[in-house]
């Protein structure tokens, strides 16, 4: 066993770093990974003391070592060494100076981006593409907004903004609904129609298109 396991020990890539949303990842590939291999991962030649910030692992045939929210104290040489039974083999690499400063840059740009990504504004569902509806009928259509600070609320009509009436009910509820009402359509509804969404992470917008007809027309086109 210990052939297999100096096999995969000299089969390993130098240590990288690259940087993630959480943190800084160091990583190296091996050719073929055994459960039963052992590996100790150390800084400044010490073996680390793994923690909730602090991580190791597997994933196919890579072993990473995951530093979550890395500080100052971070920084320094680092090591994964494999026990192949033969005196084992050290792959090391120093994150410190440049090489920190540039995966620290990295990962705050990352976690920015996720950040953002995860609580910019949406439209979540609800709205057809287009609605066709007999002149006198009364429309109401609901739609689910997220985002976090919760997005300003805008309806356009033919990409002018509207504002709610007595004709035309606009409401936005628990910073999560908002609907369209309209109590009795008219043929002058019809047309293109938007609710744009905005906050401080991106805009997102739903279009769908009102077609009112009257019965007497509809009659004579079939």
């Amino acid at each position: 066993m210990n052939e297999v396991f100096s096999y995969i020990a000299n089969s390993s890539t130098p240590l990288k770093i690259t940087s993630t949303d959480e943190g800084i990842r160091l990583y190296t590939f091996v050719s073929y990974y055994n459960d039963l291999l052992q590996v100790t991962w150390q800084h400044k030649d010490s073996a680390i003391a793994f923690s909730d910030r602090i991580k190791s692992g597997v994933v196919g045939e890579q072993l990473w070592l995951q530093i979550t929210d890395p500080t100052e104290k971070d920084m320094g040489k680092y090591a994964i060494e494999f026990n192949d039974g033969k005196g084992g083999l050290r792959r090391t690499v120093e994150l410190s100076g440049q090489a920190f400063d540039d995966a620290f840059a990295e990962f705050q740009r990352l976690k920015a981006a996720a950040t953002a990504e995860r609580n910019r504004a949406r439209v979540a569902g609800g709205l057809p593409d287009v609605v066709t509806i007999q002149e006198g009928k009364a429309l109401n259509l609901t739609c689910n907004i997220s985002g976090n600070p919760v997005p300003e609320v805008t309806w356009l009509k033919n990409d002018r903004e509207i504002t709610s009436d007595e004709h035309c009910i606009l409401k936005f509820e628990s910073g999560k609904f908002a609907s369209f009402t309209i109590t009795a359509v008219n043929t002058s509804d019809s047309g293109k129609y938007s609710i744009l969404v905005k906050n401080k992470y991106g805009t997102e917008s739903g279009d769908f298109t009102v077609s009112v007809f009257i019965p007497e027309e509809a009659g004579k086109k079939k």
